[in-house]
């Protein structure tokens, strides 16, 4: 996890958790820069190091721990269930990070007799019979504690629960619910049947619903803890939660004529206003709409623009969603011009002139990181069009330069648990 650098030190990315309790000051001083880190643990011997940690980023947080406490780590989505508790012993610390789950099982006295301390980053979801007990347990803690209400007769759900007319008929009338994740009522179900069947839901997640259901739903709904973010689907709509692209093919083969999309649409320039008004009457899309500067018009008569964020582009579509450097040769093959949209990292080669991006890039519209030289910089100030992202200068600065010969694995970032 660790990379010597050229300069005599090592280089080490973004950690979760730094433990230096059994540092050296050898091992500290052989660190040449640190990222970011969310916490850092250290012993009482230890404290006198802390300061010779050198070029560290940000610090979210620091906890003291005796030396020969043992640390586990928990990362990601974790729930803690069934007989979790008893294979802890008391002399550890757990180390929870990412959003954590207690399952409502777990009897109060195996977490008070079977965990040490507890410390946790991120999301914490607990019934609330539990949460005093858990709390108590509680070292130290960096996030929010979200509970939900569980009784014996309630039909808990841990993921994502699709409420459907089979799902529906298989209750007992009058059930309570709890979803620990996500809930979807994708198909129009019975008013009456869904009052039947269901007295409570508490949702720790998101809701998507048709139209027809929504107002039944949400009487439903426990908002004891928290409304959940609830998407509607609006009568006569299909849902598409993917990413989609709209050709001259997948137009005529659209399931409906409305369309709603959460994901983004990307509307390609095979696609006339004639194809348009044959196969769409609506469109909402919750993720943007990418589409080409000649369809402007006939597109808005399909979406509401006030509420769609929307970018046009001319002639081809550069679409930076990841890295790209964009080398000379790129435009000796463009055929009229180009509008480049960014959403990940791109970099302009140096050698490419300012009049070649004022003649052949028609915008750029940029959501992320551009790279250029301080040549190319005027050039690409001018033909921003949506500018909500960072521009770079990508020459070598003299702070730099020391770093010259230093491969670029001397970094390694998202490191989760580190000690030195």
């Amino acid at each position: 996890m660790e990379a010597k650098n050229n300069n005599g030190g090592k280089v080490i990315g973004h950690i979760v958790i730094l433990d230096i309790r059994k540092a050296t000051e050898e091992s500290i001083d052989s660190i040449r820069s640190i990222g970011n880190v969310a916490m850092l643990i250290y012993s009482s011997e230890t404290i006198p190091l802390i300061h010779r940690l050198k070029n560290i980023g940000n610090l979210a947080s620091s906890i003291e721990l005796s030396a020969d406490v043992e640390i586990k780590t928990f990362t990601g989505e974790t729930i803690l269930s069934g007989d979790f508790f008893k294979q802890q012993t008391a002399t550890q610390c757990l180390f929870l990070t990412g959003q954590i789950t207690v399952h409502p099982d777990i009897p109060p006295e195996e977490i008070e007799s079977g965990a040490g301390e507890l410390i946790l980053i991120g999301q914490l979801l607990c019934p609330e019979h539990l949460v005093g007990v858990i709390q108590s347990k509680m070292k130290t803690r960096t996030g929010g504690i979200e509970t939900y209400t569980y009784t014996p007769s309630s039909q808990l759900t841990m993921g994502t629960l699709a409420l459907d007319d089979n799902y529906l008929h298989s209750l007992d009338d009058d059930t309570e619910l709890v979803v620990i994740g996500d809930l979807r009522l994708l198909q129009t179900l019975s008013n009456d049947l869904l009052a039947q069947k269901v007295k409570r839901i508490q949702v720790l997640g998101k809701v998507v619903c048709r139209e027809e259901n929504a107002s039944t739903l949400s009487a439903r709904l426990d908002r004891s803890t928290g409304t959940p973010k609830i998407t509607t689907i609006p009568t006569g709509f299909e849902l598409v939660e993917n990413p989609i692209v709209l050709n001259a093919a997948v137009l005529t083969s659209l399931p409906s004529r409305k369309i709603f999309c959460t994901k983004e649409v990307l509307i390609d320039r095979d696609v006339t206003p004639e194809a348009l008004d044959s196969h769409l009457e609506v469109l909402v899309s919750q993720g943007g709409i990418i589409c080409p500067e000649a369809l402007k018009g006939a597109i808005s008569q399909k979406c509401n623009m006030l509420q769609t964020e929307a970018v046009f582009y001319e002639g081809e579509l550069w679409l930076v969603d990841d890295e790209l450097t964009i080398p000379t040769s790129r435009f000796s093959y463009l055929q009229g011009v180009a509008t480049v949209l960014v959403n990940g990292e791109l970099t302009f080669a140096p050698d490419i002139e300012p009049q070649v991006l004022i003649d052949h890039v028609a915008k750029i519209h940029n959501f992320g990181e551009i790279y250029c030289t301080p040549e190319q910089m005027g050039a690409v100030q001018s033909l921003l069009g949506r500018n909500e992202g960072e521009l770079i200068e990508s020459t070598q600065t003299e702070t730099d330069a020391d770093d010259e010969e230093k491969p670029k694995t001397d970094m390694i970032g998202n490191v989760g648990y580190l000690a030195l």
